[in-house]
C-alpha cells in the first residue's frame, strides 16, 4: 500500500475536528499524529509549534462561525437573527464557542473594539435607514445587543441554563426592542 501523503490541510481538518468534537484542550500534537496515522514530525513541517497550530484552528474557527451566522440572518431582522444565530452557535457548537468567545482576544479593550471585530458595517446603515435612527444610534443597540447576546450564550455554553430556543429568542427579541426603544427615548431627550 502506498504511503500516504501528509499535508497541512489535512493536519488542519484533524486538528479542528478535533476543537470541534472534543474542546480546544483536546488539541495534541499526539492525538493528531493518531488521527492522521503518522508521527508528529509532519505536523512540524507545517507548523513551528502549537500555538501556530491552534491560530489556524481558530481561523478555520472563525470561518466555520461566520457561514453558521451568515445562513441563519434574515434579511427583515438582521440583527436579531444573528443574535438567534450566536445562542444557537453556543449551543450546537459549544466547543467551538468556547474557543472563539471564552477567552482573551488580543486587540479587544473597548466596546468599539467588539463592535469593529463583530459589527456588521452594511446591517448598521440599513437598519438606520429602516429604524430612522442615526448609524451611531444603532451601531449602540447593535453593542447592547452583542453584549446581551453573548450573556445568554455564555450560560449555554458553560451548562449554567438548559434555555430552549424559543425562550433565548423571545428574550432576545424583548432586549432587542428595549435598546431600540432606549435609543429613541435618548434622542427625543437630546
Amino acid at each position: 500500500m502506498p504511503k500516504q501523503r501528509i499535508n497541512k490541510e489535512m493536519i488542519l481538518d484533524v486538528a479542528f475536528r478535533l476543537a470541534r468534537e472534543k474542546g480546544c484542550d483536546q488539541v495534541v500534537l499526539k492525538s493528531i499524529a493518531s488521527e492522521i496515522g503518522c508521527s508528529v514530525q509532519p505536523i512540524y513541517s507545517y507548523f513551528s509549534n502549537m500555538d501556530a497550530l491552534k491560530d489556524e484552528v481558530t481561523g478555520a474557527a472563525m470561518k466555520f462561525y461566520n457561514e453558521f451566522i451568515y445562513t441563519r440572518v434574515d434579511n427583515n431582522g438582521v440583527l436579531e437573527s444573528m443574535a438567534r444565530a450566536n445562542v444557537a452557535f453556543a449551543k450546537y457548537e459549544t466547543n467551538l464557542f468556547k474557543l472563539l468567545f471564552l477567552q482573551k482576544l488580543n486587540g479587544l479593550n473597548s466596546f468599539n473594539d467588539i463592535y469593529e471585530w463583530m459589527g456588521d458595517k452594511s446591517a448598521t446603515k440599513q437598519l438606520a435607514a429602516r429604524l430612522s435612527l442615526t448609524e451611531e444610534q444603532v451601531k449602540e443597540v447593535y453593542i447592547m445587543l452583542i453584549v446581551f447576546t453573548h450573556g445568554v450564550a455564555t450560560m449555554i455554553a458553560t451548562g449554567g441554563a438548559n434555555i430552549s430556543d424559543e425562550e433565548s429568542s423571545d428574550m432576545l427579541e424583548k432586549a432587542y426592542s428595549a435598546f431600540i426603544c432606549a435609543q429613541r427615548q435618548s434622542a427625543a431627550l437630546q
